[in-house]
């Protein structure tokens, strides 16, 4: 358990820095607040929660997808993005709303190797790595938010322990 909660810290610490709001919740608080109308994609495989659209040229406003991984050193989530809609979803959404069990948090991208291997062996795999908001800067330095992926991410992660 304290091995737990030190990566938590690692993990929150880092997310933190890319400016990702974190927040720790149980599953029955999580399933209390929901509000499927907040969203205009949803993937959280372990709820049964979907809700499925196709990006149009206005982009998606708001996501909420379940990762499959998160990673303690990092700060970052680990998604299995061979689903093109998902993929869109993530990299398209002004907000992003990822979620996963703390059972699922890891401490190095070496903790996900096996994953990685089996999703990515076939043809058509892809897996995303996502730490925060997309930024990018241009030869003179100047900052843009968003141009590459989500404006604004939350993390919220459930404490099933």
């Amino acid at each position: 358990m304290k091995i737990a909660m030190k990566l938590l810290d690692q993990f929150l610490e880092k997310s933190a820095l890319v400016g990702n709001n974190n927040r720790i919740m149980k599953i029955a608080d999580f399933q209390n607040e929901f509000n499927k109308d907040q969203f205009e994609y949803i993937h959280v495989p372990s709820f049964d929660l979907a809700l499925d659209c196709c990006a149009g040229e206005a982009g998606i406003g708001r996501a909420l997808i379940e990762a499959d991984f998160a990673i303690g050193e990092t700060g970052s989530v680990v998604i299995d993005s061979c689903n093109e809609n998902l993929r869109l979803a993530s990299c398209l959404a002004e907000k992003l709303d990822v979620i996963f069990p703390l059972s699922k948090l890891v401490g190095s991208m070496h903790d996900v190797a096996e994953f990685l291997e089996e999703r990515t062996s076939g043809s058509g795999g892809y897996v995303a790595f996502i730490t925060g908001a997309s930024r990018t800067a241009d030869i003179e330095r100047v900052l843009t938010v968003g141009v590459h992926g989500p404006k604004k991410m939350t993390v919220i992660i459930l404490n099933d322990l």
